[in-house]
């Protein structure tokens, strides 16, 4: 297994998977993902603010080609850290449980109760 380390930015993890770190790991400091198959990507979660959601989709933009238009992004769960940025990924297809899309509706990020 290749070592690499745990810093902030995207990691290739083999086989088309990629991982957007951010090493602090406290509150609101979450990880995504990245699925790339050719011209195919499926991005999972976003993150806590657009900043940082800015800064990990142009990462990924200048690392990997087909990043450059996400089409598919997957939340795993309605914490703000992992949905915030969606409204970053412009025309993406969301795809999540119907429990979270619930969730999210109930506490969009501009709301005070999460």
């Amino acid at each position: 297994m290749a070592k690499w380390q745990y810093t902030k930015g995207l990691h290739d993890l083999g086989n088309g998977c990629l991982a957007y770190l951010q090493p602090d790991g406290s509150w609101g400091w979450s990880n995504a993902g990245l699925i790339v198959d050719g011209s195919e990507n499926l991005l999972v979660d976003t993150l806590f603010d657009l900043k940082l959601t800015r800064q990990m989709l142009n990462e990924m933009r200048d690392k990997v080609p087909s990043a450059r238009k996400i089409k598919t992004l997957v939340n795993t769960h309605a914490n703000g850290d992992h949905t915030f940025g969606n409204q970053l990924v412009v025309g993406a297809d969301i795809i999540t449980t119907e429990q979270t899309a619930k969730e999210m509706l109930e506490h969009p990020p501009n709301s005070s109760g999460a």
